[in-house]
């Protein structure tokens, strides 16, 4: 859906609250607003807002959509007062919104039916292959295991040598130790991640990445209550061709795209050759 298309059921929200609320009621206890004739009803604001209703902003929200109200209703005056007829006229316009929105959920609707959003490890390799040329890196990516060691803990030095041994037993030992202490850790070594990423985790300072991850590979830092262990397992740097494995969400997502443009044109097509062999459609 466009951003014109949200605009227009936005303002079209707008004008039939206003339409609901153009009436003038006898009960004037429960009138909260009057712009000229127009009258804000306290059960509609309730009804518009319940949703949004909290204990602790109940009256704010209140009171941010009878100021809103009020907005709409002054700018709405003015429009009738300053605008022509043929300017105030939109007819074509909405009719055309309307046409638009609605075809949309038609496709929408068919293509959920009939799109197939599976795509097989071939399929997404033989579209790599084919592509390599289009997935050049734009930044550093590395494979690593990092885990944060709170500072109060033991043995540090016995827990760097049980990291760098790198045996599985001694991983999950790491793991256990950091899902007690609430602090973060990773290790899967067949997972591509942004260097930019990792460095939101692990406060490494380095002006020059690619120097950085050619020269390291066991790296052990401390920030405030956290010692960090983190071991570079492999690396890619931006401008080179990036792995497939880092690639293959992107991928399976570029095939599906293609099969629902394909897909749009066919439903199309077909409606279309439906309604002329239906004698539906007359050219003269």
């Amino acid at each position: 859906m466009t951003k014109r298309h949200l605009i227009f059921i936005i303002t079209c929200s707008g004008l039939v609250i206003g339409c609901k609320q153009s009436h003038t009621t006898t009960d004037n206890e429960n009138v909260v607003a009057r712009v000229g004739d127009r009258e804000l009803l306290q059960t509609e604001v309730r009804k518009r807002t319940i949703e949004q209703l909290d204990a602790r902003d109940s009256n704010l929200v209140y009171e941010e959509f009878i100021r809103n109200w009020i907005k709409e209703e002054v700018l709405l005056n003015r429009a009738h007062t300053v605008l022509s007829d043929s300017e105030r006229d939109k007819s074509d316009l909405v009719s055309q919104y309307y046409n638009d929105l609605i075809i949309h959920e038609l496709k929408q609707k068919m293509l959920n039916e009939r799109l197939d959003t599976t795509v097989s490890t071939e399929g997404i390799e033989a579209y790599y292959e084919a592509n390599k040329k289009n997935f050049e890196l734009k930044e550093n990516i590395v494979k690593l295991r990092f885990f944060s060691i709170p500072k109060e803990v033991k043995k540090q030095g016995r827990l760097w040598h049980l990291f760098t041994r790198g045996e599985e037993k001694d991983l999950l030992a790491l793991r256990r130790l950091c899902e007690l202490g609430q602090v973060n850790y990773f290790y899967n070594d067949s997972v591509w991640l942004s260097f930019n990423d990792v460095l939101k985790e692990v406060p490494i300072t380095t002006y020059n990445q690619e120097n950085y991850l050619n020269n390291h590979r066991f790296i052990r830092l401390t920030e405030k209550n956290l010692t960090y262990f983190v071991q570079i397992l492999d690396f890619r740097v931006r401008n080179n061709i990036s792995p497939l494995e880092f690639e293959k969400e992107r991928i399976k997502n570029i095939i599906i795209h293609k099969r629902k443009v394909e897909l749009l044109q066919q439903i199309e097509e077909e409606i279309v050759r439906e309604a002329y062999a239906n004698n539906k459609i007359e050219t003269f």
